[in-house]
């Protein structure tokens, strides 16, 4: 009986830990399918451990209903792990994806994996611009697993649908050249504009991607993708056409038909000459990258029709394929159906295209290197030489049991990626203005994000102190520090101090150290956030780090609404030193809360406020004893001399009560702070003074008096403490104890 309890209480946290261990392998699956090519051994390996995973989740033959949401996995009413990165990284994707709920009701196999992490590669423009995350999943036949898409149209009560179905209406209504160029200006491409003349819409593209060349070099290779097939659907109907006019051919399109091309079949003569004419008109307008990434994936998707393809290019003339196709490097980089029109349209151009240079021959021996299945071709003739000897002598020697474990630590996954880093690292070096060096860059600082997830912080920190040696040309630091300054990279290295925890408090340290400033604002913000007041220290020791340079970021926060991060901010700005911004923290005196009150008090003071001194002295004066107390240990060293008379008027006026004995022992204490020897005289008078009705609370006084007097110059304080301990009272003792002090002091 007490077993089976037992057994249900844990049956929960055992399937949270299984879903936790599912998600950490996905993710780690996801890194190596993009790090990595298709067959890879990491690619491999990662996916048979995420089968392994959901063998282990499904293994008590009950299916599992998972919620999407951007800050993680739901299980029941319960997130899995909330404070687990992997699981947040994990659910961040699918939620992106357009996946509300996930549902787990066998182990996938493995082409089933395959299918899900293509689709997790594809971007969320892609996903909605082809049909969604729902049709997406039908069709790559993952059927062991099932999304429930999240419903946005259920989220407002519009006419959206209606007026949806309205505009597909009239689209229908439109021609075919205005069908193409719709496609052309929605989407991610989104080049806005209303005329569709041939022209006009390549200008728009070519100025569209002129104006993002930082962040890609034309069209994406899904929109690449459909555009091409259309051209093809386009060229194929035009021949089509052109058939049926004569009295020959079906008309029928190859292409890929569907809702946007549907009604594309069956042009007459005109309609065809006047698509096609505008479609040359339109390819001819692109600029030579644009137009060159067109061709190309319209002859990929065109192998079966070369009549079409060859009909295209006899249309778009000779002297437009040879501004776009003028370089061997050009040519080579076209599909093998587009080489042979080339050959045949452009035959004065075949020697160029021959020619290869060293560099041609570098970029056949990498693209060699990558083929591992094809190892032969790459490895060292006299190398390969050796083992085929040793091979066919039959004699092998054997490796001792310490080189085996040496051997196998360098095979493991978390070896091969650090080597593979360094390796990346030094082809960047070795050609830092390549046209690979930006795709190697973006590599490095992904197997970075691997790394930080695993934990191996010393590895990024190696990466990045060898990325930011001065001895390295300037422009390829500047790049790789910002490829490294992303706000998601640097919140990755953030999230660890919570993962990770003290263990890797230094290391965070160093690379905030070689990454600079960049952290300043990521700081910022974890710290107003932060519950831990250990990890919140942490961060405010490393803004205060920066020193001067973090100045601009804090009095930027001052306009932050939570008292808490008002505070610890005033607080930073004081560490840095005297602050000239009086004038932004002076609002802050009648702050409702007392705790940014008196921060920003301290803050003035220290930097010789006038208005903040004036503050002190009415708070001296109030009649609430708290804020006496508050004003008097405010009090310091370079307190003007009004406060110090305000202090001492404490000391020598009133009586004798609890309450003002409270106040004239905390006022002593700040004038000892203070130090000034004009106090010294009234002070004396106090010492001097009798009171039989109060006389205990007279006499501690006195005591606190002397000693105070330890902190007061010793010249002015010797003569005064050797007369007041010439007795055997207890005043007479403390000033002997206190001149002790202050001769050991002067020495």
């Amino acid at each position: 009986m007490l077993e089976s309890v037992i057994t249900d209480l844990a049956a929960p946290l055992l399937r949270a830990k299984a879903v936790a261990a599912v998600a950490g392998d996905l993710n780690i699956a996801r890194r190596n399918w993009n790090a990595y090519p298709s067959g890879h051994p990491l690619v491999e390996s990662s996916i048979q451990k995420l089968l392994s995973s959901f063998q282990m989740l499904c293994g008590d033959g009950g299916g599992v209903q998972l919620g999407v949401t951007r800050e993680g996995l739901l299980l029941g009413d319960e997130y899995v792990e909330k404070n687990n990165q992997l699981c947040r990284n994990v659910a961040a994707a699918f939620f992106e994806r357009g996946v509300g709920a996930l549902l787990v009701s066998q182990p996938p196999t493995r082409a089933e994996l395959l299918a899900l992490l293509k689709l997790l590669a594809l971007k969320r423009e892609e996903v909605f611009t082809q049909g969604g995350i729902e049709k997406l999943w039908q069709e790559a036949g993952i059927t062991a697993l099932e999304v429930r898409a999240i419903r946005y149209d259920r989220f407002s009560g519009t006419e959206e649908e209606q007026l949806g179905s309205e505009k597909g209406d009239a689209q229908t209504q439109t021609s075919l050249w205005e069908q193409f160029a719709l496609l052309l200006t929605k989407g991610e491409v989104g080049v806005a504009g209303a005329d569709n003349s041939p022209e006009l819409l390549a200008a728009s593209l070519n100025a569209h991607f002129a104006s993002r060349m930082g962040s890609g070099r034309g069209f994406s290779g899904t929109t690449l993708k459909t555009v091409s097939a259309l051209i093809r659907q386009v060229v194929s109907n035009s021949v089509g056409a052109t058939s049926i006019g004569s009295g020959s051919g079906d008309g029928d399109g190859v292409g890929c038909e569907g809702p946007e091309t549907s009604g594309w079949s069956g042009l007459d003569v005109v309609q065809a000459s006047a698509i096609k004419a505008d479609l040359a008109a339109f390819i001819v307008a692109l600029n030579p990258l644009l137009r060159r990434q067109i061709l190309n994936g319209f002859c990929e998707t065109a192998l079966d029709d070369e009549s079409a393809a060859a009909d295209l290019f006899r249309h778009l003339g000779t002297a437009v394929l040879q501004e776009t196709y003028a370089s061997a490097e050009e040519y080579a980089e076209a599909p093998q159906l587009l080489q042979g029109i080339l050959r045949s349209l452009l035959p004065h151009l075949i020697d160029t295209y021959d020619r290869t240079t060293p560099d041609d021959e570098m970029h056949t021996r990498m693209h060699t290197l990558l083929q591992e299945h094809q190892y032969e071709v790459f490895m060292p003739d006299e190398y390969m030489q050796g083992l085929l000897d040793v091979l066919s002598s039959g004699t092998l020697e054997q490796l001792a049991a310490d080189d085996v474990t040496k051997l196998l630590a360098s095979l493991n996954s978390r070896a091969i990626d650090s080597r593979g880093s360094e390796i990346i690292l030094q082809l960047v070096i070795a050609d830092p203005s390549g046209e690979a060096a930006q795709e190697l860059i973006k590599n490095l600082s992904d197997l970075c994000g691997h790394f930080l997830e695993l934990g191996d912080y010393g590895q990024v920190l190696k990466i990045l102190s060898q990325a930011a040696d001065p001895r390295l040309p300037q422009p390829l630091r500047i790049v790789m520090r910002d490829a490294f300054c992303r706000r998601e990279f640097l919140d990755e290295i953030l999230s660890g101090l919570t993962i990770w925890g003290k263990p890797k408090y230094d290391q965070v340290t160093l690379l905030i150290q070689v990454l600079g400033r960049a952290f300043i604002e990521p700081l910022l913000d974890r710290m107003a956030e932060e519950e831990n007041m250990s990890l919140r220290r942490f961060m405010i020791d490393r803004v205060q780090a920066f020193g001067e340079a973090a100045r601009p970021y804090l009095l930027a926060r001052l306009s932050d609404q939570r008292w808490y991060v008002l505070r610890n901010i005033i607080i930073m700005l004081r560490t840095l030193g005297p602050t000239q911004e009086a004038e932004q923290l002076r609002p802050f005196l009648r702050h409702a809360n007392p705790k940014v009150r008196i921060e920003a008090l301290k803050t003035l003071l220290q930097a010789g406020d006038p208005i903040a001194q004036r503050q002190v002295l009415r708070d001296l004066e109030s009649a609430d004893r708290e804020t006496q107390l508050t004003a008097i240990s405010l009090t310091d060293r370079n307190s003007p001399p009004d406060i110090a008379r305000k202090l001492l008027e404490l000391v020598t006026s009133g009586g004798y009560t609890a309450v003002e004995c409270e106040l004239k022992t905390a006022a002593v204490q700040a004038l000892g702070e203070i130090g000034r020897s004009e106090t010294l005289p009234e002070l004396v008078k106090v010492l001097a003074s009798r009171s039989l009705l109060a006389f205990k609370a007279l006499n501690r006084l006195k005591i606190d008096i002397i000693r105070s007097l330890e902190r007061y110059p010793a010249k002015a304080v010797l003569p005064l403490l050797e007369r007041l301990a010439d007795g055997s009272d207890d005043v007479a003792r403390q000033a002997a104890e206190s001149l002790r002090a202050v001769r050991s002091k002067a020495l």
